[in-house]
């Protein structure tokens, strides 16, 4: 019987299944998502997956995936990272894509998948931050590969969270 590869496990944190379905349940309840199809297959402690399916009227000229499906699906994993993070704080608070940096490297193809990643060593102060103040940012990593496993897309999505408490004070 092999070991389980713990180094990969804690790399990896996972949520509570309620948790899990909470975060895809609201990604997948944002009607562009729905028109476009994209979905969260899995989602942890501050990393997240997803997919977009290939189809014709998200084509572009090319006869490729448009760049405005990627960026969605982009947005949309690196949000699920994010409310995975801060899954227990989600209920008092408000978070929000600041930015999103995109850079297109190559043609997508066929079906495309992402993944989202927040640097593991960010959270502990991002945690602190929002216990002290209310907020906190963080910064997500996302890759964007085609049905050939080719990176067509990488991009960097900053994003913020308020406690509602000082949503509404504002």
């Amino acid at each position: 019987m092999t070991q389980p590869d713990t180094a990969a496990a804690s790399a990896r944190p996972a949520l509570p299944g309620f948790a899990v379905k909470a975060v895809k349940d609201a990604l997948h309840a944002i009607p562009m998502n729905a028109t476009v199809g994209v979905q969260i297959t899995d989602v942890g402690v501050g990393w997240a997956e997803g997919a977009c399916a290939d189809t014709a009227p998200f084509r572009n000229h090319l006869g490729t995936i448009h760049a405005g499906a990627q960026f969605l699906l982009a947005e949309a994993v690196s949000g699920a990272a994010f409310a995975g993070a801060f899954a227990a704080q989600l209920a008092q608070a408000v978070p929000l894509i600041e930015k999103l940096e995109t850079h297109y490297v190559a043609r997508a193809q066929g079906d495309i998948t992402a993944e989202g990643q927040i640097d593991p060593a960010t959270l502990p102060a991002a945690y602190a931050e929002f216990a002290e103040h209310g907020k906190a940012r963080l910064i997500v990593n996302v890759t964007v590969k085609d049905a050939q496993d080719k990176a067509v897309m990488r991009a960097v999505a900053h994003w913020y969270m308020r406690s509602t408490g000082s949503v509404r004070a504002n």
